[in-house]
């Protein structure tokens, strides 16, 4: 017994460290950057003589008279001495905004800005660092817009999250703010420079005196600092295998504050992955104006053991939920325009919770035979089960579809995965532990059945995990074909790392049969199955949103 417990735990451990290394597990880079000093010394060049030199730079900006070059060039020199400027206060006081006292730096007052108004700094910020200090390691590309001001990276702790109008469900040490900051000299004998930190997601200009000035921004620093606050990229392995440890992480987030002009873009990741995954697909979309004054995006997370019919349940919820607070009256419009994206077991979230009539997934496949069978019925949309313990069963297959305007898939197996099938994969299925809570919910429904999973354990773990619902012959794959699914605009993203030879093509995981739809705009990319992380994939999403927001109008 011992030596079958030996090998069993020996085999557990090769089998995660082959899928660790295929997966590209990595080390993550530090969290935040250590403060860097600026090249001139307070002895060669004190504080208030780099304030002098702003305050002058600042009032020529304002003179019509400069041709471009010299308005270039007063540019270059003002953000030049403003990022000294910053490098020195994050110098000399990051251990005390560590610890959440923020100081007025001598010289100057802060100002935070919070749609449009300026109010004063609100104590939220455990860190505020030049994005120029930034290095990019996770990402592929950086993406910048020249201007007037200094990229920031604004970082709220996790204990102050609530303060910033910003809601995750991510296992984090915080979230980030995209800012630039910019000093200004208000007129007035008196009267002291002020610091705006201006959000950079809802400007695009700042005013020096009657001239408009394009604000700086570096939208790359903040997303690569974002995902290194995060542990979704090295939870993804531990959220296949035990995602009972990862339900907290389970839900809704968003990087940037709360925008009610913008149409949300819902991101759901796949199989041994998490939101951390759409990363490079988000850093190239920013850096479209259009995508981003239209735009925002919110990532859903969650542990990917768990049979995605059931972690579906967990995503309408917190769509609800979400607007419930946002928007309870349900008057924003540009809720009902929200786009749903799916990426590989993602999509079959997507696609399941569009569903007309969702509770014939289950009406005879064997799920609901014996007593069960009876409650497979549409009156139970609106109303409780009788059985009181059926309630979770109820919420998994008996609901109204997502209120989505756009519907994007990619690399979905719409028809299953092949791959589900192998050993490798299958042995991976038995090393699966399902939470103690839905355990005891399928005892539930068990108990209610003709002993279809008590006396067959292998049915259950193809019916309740999440490899086992990606066969191509699972009850689930094959009952998703049969259900209507509300009409809207769909578009669907496919990998192809062949020859470009649909439909015998296929991205190394999901054949072009299983991701092919009939209805729909359809787009090819030269890719493996990480559609989201290649270039085409963005520029070819990028066109999806600005063609559906300029039809909105």
């Amino acid at each position: 017994m011992l030596k079958q417990t030996t090998f069993g735990r020996y085999y557990s451990l090769c089998l995660a460290v082959l899928l660790a290394v295929v997966l590209g597990a990595s080390c993550s880079s530090p969290l935040v950057p250590e403060p860097r000093m600026p090249r001139e010394s307070r002895e060669e060049l004190p504080d208030a003589a780099v304030i002098a030199r702003l305050r002058a730079l600042w009032g020529e900006l304002q003179k019509r008279t400069h041709t471009p070059e010299q308005y270039a060039d007063l540019v270059a020199q003002y953000n030049a001495n403003l990022l000294t400027l910053i490098r020195r206060v994050r110098v000399d006081y990051a251990k005390d905004w560590k610890q959440g006292r923020m100081h007025q730096p001598v010289g100057f007052t802060w100002t935070h800005e919070v749609d449009g108004p300026q109010r004063p700094l609100i104590e939220m910020y455990s860190e505020v660092l030049p994005s120029a200090d930034v290095p990019i390691e996770n990402l592929d590309e950086r993406y910048s817009v020249p201007g007037l001001g200094v990229p920031l990276v604004g970082i709220i702790p996790a204990n102050k999250v609530d303060k910033s109008n910003i809601k995750f469900n991510i296992r984090t040490r915080g979230t980030v703010r995209t800012l630039t900051a910019v000093l200004t000299f208000p007129k007035g004998k008196n009267a002291r420079p002020v610091m705006r930190l201006i959000p950079r997601h809802q400007t695009e200009t700042v005013r020096v005196g009657r001239l408009n000035y394009q604000l700086a921004a570096d939208f790359s620093a903040p997303i690569e600092v974002y995902w290194n606050l995060t542990r979704v990229k090295s939870d993804r392995f531990l959220g296949m295998l035990k995602p009972q440890e990862l339900r907290d992480s389970m839900g809704l987030s968003c990087m940037e504050a709360y925008n009610p002009h913008k149409i949300p873009v819902i991101l759901t990741h796949g199989l041994l992955s998490s939101a951390g995954t759409f990363d490079n697909m988000v850093n190239r979309l920013m850096a479209d104006p259009e995508i981003r004054a239209r735009y925002q995006f919110w990532y859903f997370n969650y542990p990917t053991g768990v049979a995605w019919t059931l972690t579906a349940a967990e995503y309408r919820r917190a769509l609800r939920d979400v607007r419930q607070k946002l928007d309870p009256e349900k008057k924003n419009k540009n809720w009902d325009r929200m786009v749903v994206v799916g990426h590989s077991m993602g999509g079959l979230i997507t696609r399941y919770s569009q569903s007309l009539e969702p509770w014939l997934l289950v009406k005879d496949n064997g799920i609901t035979k014996g007593k069960l069978s009876k409650y497979a019925d549409a009156r139970y949309v609106d109303e409780p089960i009788p059985v009181k313990s059926l309630d979770a069963f109820r919420e998994t297959f008996f609901f109204r579809p997502v209120q989505a305007g756009m519907v994007v898939y990619m690399a979905t197996p719409h028809r299953g995965a092949p791959l589900a099938k192998y050993r490798l994969v299958t042995a991976l299925l038995k090393l699966v532990k399902l939470p103690e809570a839905l355990v005891s919910e399928l005892i539930n429904v068990a108990t209610l059945q003709e002993d279809i999973i008590l006396l067959n354990p292998e049915r259950f773990t193809q019916w309740f995990t999440s490899v086992g619902q990606l066969s191509p012959d699972s009850y689930s794959v094959a009952g998703l074909q049969k259900l209507k699914l509300r009409k809207v605009p769909t578009h669907s993203i496919i990998g192809d790392q062949g020859d470009n030879d649909s439909p015998n093509s296929s991205d190394g995981i999901v054949p072009y049969w299983s991701s092919h739809l009939p209805w729909g705009s359809e787009q090819i990319v030269p890719s493996g199955h990480s559609v989201q992380d290649v270039p085409e994939t963005a520029e070819a999403f990028g066109k999806i949103l600005r063609d559906y927001a300029r039809s909105l109008r």
